[in-house]
């Protein structure tokens, strides 16, 4: 976990300074912009899942944010929240988020970085002939740090929005890790050209490259070509569990060789577990890398750590924050609160001394102004 920054409760301001202002009758504004984001996100970060949730704290927290930020009169309307943040541009939005995170903690991209997406199903209850909303974020478990976020277009799978994702992401680097949806040539192309290296897993949605990936191991293991094994056990939760990653270089015959950019090497890994019942179960799957065959830990990491975004991300999403069950369905709302939502969980996770589950550590923000001010500054209001 990274050490905090301390941040003046003042320069929170400077993070908004170009977060363009979306509503067009300027004479008429009566609530600055700056003013409804950090509300809504200390709202977030204390427990409120709704916009209706997110103006009573504000509300009921009036003299505290009175501290920091000059506010006008009276108080803004969950109707106010709502209109706004559809309105935002989520891009723009999510970088000035971002950089609070970082002036914060250590939000690095890191080594390796999780691209996965999720659906908010109950926000696209306003369409009956689209699906769920998807929002794909790339995520540095190293870092325990949401570096970025992009709703797909509407009534599309994660696909739609990984390019646009990953244009945002400095990747110079870093080791980055797609399931099979992101098996695409344009994909991994983008990520060589961004100094990135890739690990991505392969399934039937590519049938040729499938193919070619069993061929391959099925000549390796009868001896032709080196092969490079990791393995690993673990025990915990009741099971134990054992995986083994088998990496081998990319054959010189392999079929679509040289659609991939970067291509280098295959990666095979099993993995077996006993559960607490003591039943047996077991499973393989393959990958393609941008990386050498001697960087077979690296890709046994990779794939392992790749789980993250799923178990502290979505699962997060879904249990501490509710998402999946949020309505918010107008313009551009679901996805900036989505990325809010993410944002308070980087902050809750990085914040020193603070413990407990999300779910917990947002009634802790909630409860106790202390815990507020060290969670958005690194510092109690007024300590210097």
């Amino acid at each position: 976990m990274a050490r905090p920054s301390r941040l003046t409760p003042v320069a929170i301001h400077r993070f908004f300074v170009r977060l363009p202002e979306p509503r067009r009758r300027r004479a008429r504004i009566t609530y600055p912009l700056t003013n409804l984001v950090v509300m809504a996100v200390c709202a977030v970060l204390a427990g409120a899942d709704t916009w209706e949730e997110i103006a009573q704290f504000a509300k009921a927290r009036r003299h505290w944010f009175a501290r920091f930020l000059d506010l006008p009169a009276g108080d803004p309307s969950h109707d106010t929240f709502g209109r706004v943040f559809a309105a935002l541009d989520p891009v723009a939005f999510q970088k000035c988020l971002l950089a609070w995170v970082s002036a914060l903690h250590d939000a690095t991209a890191g080594k390796f970085v999780a691209i996965d997406g999720k659906a908010a199903r109950e926000a696209m209850a306003r369409s009956a002939d689209k699906g769920p909303l998807c929002l794909v974020s790339a995520w540095s478990a190293a870092n325990q740090v949401v570096l970025g976020q992009v709703a797909g277009p509407a009534g599309s799978n994660e696909l739609g929005a990984v390019p646009t994702l990953l244009d945002l992401l400095e990747l110079e680097g870093a080791i980055v890790t797609l399931d099979a949806l992101g098996c695409q040539k344009e994909v991994a192309a983008a990520v060589v050209g961004k100094g990135g290296d890739y690990v991505i897993a392969v399934k039937g949605n590519q049938e040729k490259l499938q193919a070619a990936v069993h061929d391959a191991f099925a000549e390796a293991l009868d001896g032709v070509g080196d092969v490079s094994m990791r393995s690993r056990e673990e025990r915990g939760h009741g099971r134990a569990e054992s995986r083994v990653c088998t990496v081998i270089g990319v054959p010189p015959a392999f079929a679509g060789r040289g659609s991939w950019a970067g291509l280098r090497s295959l990666a095979m890994v099993t993995r077996e577990y006993t559960d607490a019942r003591g039943e047996r179960h077991a499973g393989v799957r393959y990958f393609i890398s941008s990386l050498p065959p001697r960087r077979a830990r690296a890709i046994a990491q990779a794939v392992r750590g790749h789980w993250g975004i799923e178990n502290q991300v979505h699962w997060a999403m879904d249990v501490a924050f509710k998402e999946d069950t949020n309505r918010s369905r107008d313009g551009h709302a679901q996805a900036n609160l989505g990325f809010v939502r993410r944002t308070a969980l980087s902050m809750l996770r990085n914040t020193a001394g603070l413990s407990g589950s999300v779910s917990s550590r947002r009634k802790q923000a909630g409860w106790d102004d202390e815990v507020l001010e060290a969670v958005i500054f690194g510092q109690k209001v007024g300590q210097s």
